[in-house]
């Protein structure tokens, strides 16, 4: 009985984070969709045009982003670490790398490619900065709350 309530109460609390996990990046999304809209004075039109585009290539580009590094601290794990690795290894991981970053480009450039067709050529590079701000403040909102949490 206590073995058969702990499964559930960890199956709850799994749950529980999972769900939290994804509103936590539901939050964080509509907030910087909401950042970048007004950072780049978007009108409606303009908006109804960029939001699809950006979102299709900002997935993609972060999905290879995790695959990349979760792939690469997955091998390095499996090796016991950095000094244990082979160099043979090591060369895969940065060809994988390499690769997984031309990648990220490519998608970059056709992002930039199609939005210059629905927002001028200063917003792109005020929808640069913004990300740039955009992410900083987030990271510096994450240290603060850990900051908080450790104290």
């Amino acid at each position: 009985m206590k073995k058969t309530l702990l499964i559930l109460f960890v199956l709850m609390f799994s749950i529980n984070s999972v769900q939290s996990q994804r509103m936590n990046k539901e939050r964080i999304k509509l907030l910087k969709t909401s950042y970048l809209t007004e950072a780049l004075d978007l009108s409606s039109n303009e908006a109804e045009k960029f939001w699809p585009i950006y979102n299709k290539y900002s997935n993609k580009i972060q999905k290879l982003k995790f695959s990349l590094e979760g792939g690469m601290i997955r091998n390095i794990k499996q090796a016991g670490g950095i000094e244990n690795i082979s160099e043979s290894d090591a060369q895969k991981l940065i060809a994988t790398t390499i690769t997984s970053e031309q990648q990220i480009t490519e998608y970059k450039t056709e992002m930039l490619n199609k939005l210059s067709n629905i927002i001028s050529a200063k917003k792109l590079l005020k929808l640069h900065k913004a990300e740039r701000d955009f992410n900083r403040k987030l990271l510096h909102e994450f240290g603060k709350r850990r900051r908080l949490q450790g104290k």
